[in-house]
C-alpha cells in the first residue's frame, strides 16, 4: 500500500482492507501507521547485514566498501519507500509515534550497517589500501553522504531539476571519500605540514 499511495495515501484502514486484517488487528502490532512504516524496513536491514557480511568474506579488500555501498544504492534504486523511511527516522517529532520495539530494531538494524561500513575501512587500512583513519568516524560520514544524496536526488526529481542518475552521484561521494583515505593524500600532507 505504501509503494502503491505513498506514506500521505496510505491510511491504516487501506493497509487493514488490503491485508484482509481489521484496523484493531494492525494496532494490536503497531502503534501507529509511522510504526508500521518504519518496521518495513527491518527486513530490508536484515538482508544487507547478510549481503555485506558475504562481500567481506568474498570481495578483495580494495572493493569492499564499494560493493558495501553498492548494496545500498541498488537498494535505494529499486526502493524508493526504504530512503523515504529512514528520512522520517530523522525527524524529531516521529519517534513518540514510533514503538521501542521498532525502535530497538531499526536502530540495531542501522548500526549493523554502519558497523560493515568501518570494518571495510579498516580492513582497507590493515591492507594498506586506505591510511590511518578513524573507521567508524569514515562509516558515519560515508552514511551521512549516502543519505544526503537521497535526499539531493529525490528533491532534483520532486522540482524536475536535471541531475545525476542516484548512481553517478553517490559513485561520486563514495570517490570523495575513497579519494580522502588514499595512503598517498596522508603522504602529500606530511609534506605540505
Amino acid at each position: 500500500m505504501f509503494a502503491e499511495r505513498g506514506y500521505g495515501g496510505a491510511s491504516i484502514e487501506l493497509i487493514a482492507r488490503a491485508a484482509q486484517l481489521s484496523v484493531g488487528a494492525i494496532y494490536l502490532y503497531f502503534r501507529s501507521k509511522e510504526d508500521l512504516y518504519v518496521s518495513l524496513i527491518e527486513d530490508a536491514l536484515t538482508v544487507f547485514d547478510v549481503e555485506m557480511g558475504q562481500v567481506r568474506e568474498q570481495t578483495e579488500v580494495s572493493k569492499r566498501l564499494q560493493e558495501t555501498w553498492n548494496i545500498l544504492v541498488r537498494w535505494a534504486e529499486r526502493d524508493a519507500e526504504g530512503p523515504r523511511i529512514l528520512r522520517l527516522l530523522a525527524q524529531p517529532a516521529v519517534r513518540p509515534q514510533l514503538s521501542d520495539e521498532v525502535v530497538v530494531a531499526v536502530s540495531a538494524g542501522i548500526a549493523r550497517i554502519q558497523d560493515h561500513i568501518g570494518a571495510c575501512v579498516a580492513d582497507g587500512i590493515h591492507a594498506n589500501v586506505y591510511r590511518q583513519v578513524n573507521a567508524r568516524e569514515i562509516a558515519d560520514l560515508a552514511w551521512s553522504a549516502l543519505l544526503g544524496s537521497l535526499d539531493a536526488a529525490e528533491m532534483h526529481a520532486n522540482l524536475s531539476m536535471p541531475a545525476d542518475s542516484l548512481q553517478v552521484r553517490t559513485d561520486r561521494a563514495l570517490h570523495l571519500i575513497e579519494s580522502a583515505l588514499a595512503p598517498q593524500v596522508a603522504a602529500t600532507l606530511r609534506a605540505v605540514a
